[in-house]
């Protein structure tokens, strides 16, 4: 199942027009639309609607490896060198207020930019305040946070649409709807694409695999976190090319002397394996 989550009616209607999305009459708290793959919830506005929402779609039902989790919305940058209607997939997420940070498992090749988003509990409308994130929303962090109470952190995305630099009074319902309607269908297909990877992601690793695994990441010094994120994209890469033991024996006789120094061959390989 693809779950859709959007904070606006506006944001969602692309995809319930474009997929022919019904409306399910039997939940009374959130407005919720659904077809035989995809289920898609309106939150409303704020990281603390977000995740009481999100909540509340993933406990109502079973919840599966194949599953995903897309939260789809526009945003704000103040960066104006990013053109109005760009599309990015992010890779970071800060929350404002507690300074937290968090780090979707980008494990898929994507079509799409990559950016970090910055999540405040109000509106931002200053273009000159000094921000973290180059974007800024207002669900993300809580999104996060309650997702992956139920998922695993690299099947739960977060796809953000450039509609303003911080200016939002001339921001119109349908311009939000219309800069989101271009996107949908690429969103859609890559989701689909990702689903099906996860479906099919069954791989147990060979007793000299996973000697090679574990002497990589001692010689990186990997985190567990980081380690738990490079076996998920072998498996991935292994989907693909049938054997990891080829990518594994380039790191076999490197020795990091700091965590700094593992973290910088650890993103080459993770490049290399997407």
């Amino acid at each position: 199942m693809i779950f859709l989550c959007t904070a606006m009616y506006n944001e969602a209607y692309p995809f319930i027009k474009q997929f022919n999305l019904r409306k399910d009459t039997s939940h009374q708290k959130f407005q919720v639309f659904k077809s035989e793959e995809i289920t898609l919830i309106i939150t409303g506005v704020g990281k603390l609607k977000g995740a009481i929402a999100v909540t509340y779609l993933l406990s109502n039902g079973t919840v599966n490896a194949s599953d995903l989790l897309i939260n789809i919305g526009v945003c704000g940058t103040n960066n104006t060198n990013i053109p109005l209607g760009t599309t990015f997939l992010c890779n970071k997420i800060i929350d404002h207020e507690t300074q937290r940070a968090f780090y979707p498992d980008i494990l898929f090749t994507h079509p799409f930019k990559e950016a970090s988003v910055e999540t405040f509990s109000t509106l931002v409308k200053d273009n000159n305040m000094d921000l973290e994130g180059d974007l800024v929303d207002m669900e993300a962090s809580g999104i996060y946070q309650s997702s992956t109470l139920f998922l695993k952190a690299h099947q739960v995305f977060f796809i953000k649409i450039v509609s303003d630099y911080l200016y939002t009074d001339n921001i119109s319902k349908d311009s939000i709807s219309k800069s989101i309607e271009d996107q949908a269908i690429p969103i859609l297909s890559w989701s689909h694409k990702v689903e099906s990877g996860l479906l099919n992601n069954k791989k147990e690793f060979t007793e000299k695999e996973k000697e090679m695994l574990n002497q990589v990441v001692k010689n990186l010094k990997l985190s567990s976190t980081m380690e738990h994120q490079l076996k998920q994209l072998l498996k991935f890469y292994w989907l693909q090319y049938g054997t990891v033991e080829e990518i594994l024996k380039q790191y076999m006789d490197i020795e990091c002397q700091s965590k700094k120094e593992g973290k910088k061959h650890f993103e080459e390989l993770r490049q290399k394996l997407i």
